[in-house]
C-alpha cells in the first residue's frame, strides 16, 4: 500500500516527512492525500508494481500546514453546521451524568451505515 512506502520512507530516507495517518483500514479518512491525480486514501491504495514512480501530494484546494498535511478546520467546521449525528426529540435532564443507551434503542440502528470518524 501507499501508505506503507511512506512509512518505509519515514523511517528509512526523511524523518521529517509529514503526513496523518491512523487505523490504517479505510475508515476513517485521515490518510486522504491525492495519489498520481485521483484523491484517495493512502492505506487503500496499492502501488502498482508496474509503475516507475507515484505522486503523491496533498489534498487539493486545501491550505498545506507541511508536506502531506493539510488543514482540515474548514471541512469540520463544514461537517459541524450539518449535525450529522443522532438527536433525540426530547433529551432526558442528565445532570452531568452519561446516559446509557438501551438494547432496544441500538436495535433500531442496526443496518445503517455510518462515517465512523471525520479525521
Amino acid at each position: 500500500m501507499v501508505l506503507d512506502a511512506l512509512i518505509k520512507i519515514k523511517n528509512e530516507v526523511d524523518p521529517t516527512l509529514t503526513f496523518r495517518r491512523s487505523r490504517h483500514e479505510g475508515i476513517c479518512g485521515s490518510c486522504a492525500m491525492n495519489i498520481d491525480g485521483c484523491n484517495g486514501l493512502v492505506c487503500l491504495t496499492k502501488i502498482e508494481s508496474e509503475s516507475s514512480a507515484s505522486m503523491i501530494t496533498p489534498l487539493p484546494h486545501m491550505f498545506v500546514i507541511k508536506d502531506l498535511v493539510v488543514d482540515m478546520t474548514n471541512f469540520y467546521n463544514q461537517y459541524k453546521s450539518i449535525e450529522p449525528w443522532l438527536k433525540r426529540k426530547n433529551p432526558p435532564e442528565t445532570k452531568g451524568k452519561e446516559v446509557l443507551q438501551s438494547k432496544k434503542d441500538r436495535a433500531k440502528l442496526d443496518g445503517i451505515k455510518w462515517l465512523e470518524e471525520g479525521n
